[in-house]
């Protein structure tokens, strides 16, 4: 049985600015698109990872990201399957000019990094880290 606290708070939608997403989203695409380019990586490493040798829920998203870009799908998918789902999303955002704000129920954001940082535990605990 879950508390009722916590309950109300996972029933509980946020709403999302696009507008303010959309220009967040151009920047990502372009800096995916040519950061292949960049002889250098700008891009910090990971804290969590720096300390103590555990992935996050986002390790792998720069790398990802820019595969996607690059459409090297697999690759992408390995690094972190939620850089697709980044790269779907701002393109979904960008072609839906009308649309100004979106509910998104909280508990979405709980399990898609449940589901990110499960994924990055597995790689790390079979070895198949990069």
């Amino acid at each position: 049985m879950v508390p009722v606290r916590l309950r109300e708070a996972l029933e509980n939608e946020t709403t999302v600015d696009l507008n303010a997403l959309r220009g967040i989203g151009v920047a990502m695409l372009a800096v995916a698109a040519v950061r292949p380019l960049v002889p250098f990586e700008f891009v910090p490493p990971c804290p969590l990872r720096t300390l103590t040798g555990i992935p996050c829920p986002l390790c792998g998203m720069t790398r990802g990201v820019t595969a996607a870009v690059h459409l090297e799908l697999g690759k992408a998918v390995f690094l972190n399957p939620g850089s697709i789902v980044a790269v779907v999303l701002v393109i979904l955002i960008l072609v839906a000019w009308r649309t100004k704000r979106v509910k998104i129920p909280v508990w979405v954001f709980f399990v898609v990094l449940g589901l990110m940082w499960s994924w990055e535990l597995f790689k790390y605990a079979t070895g198949r880290a990069l």
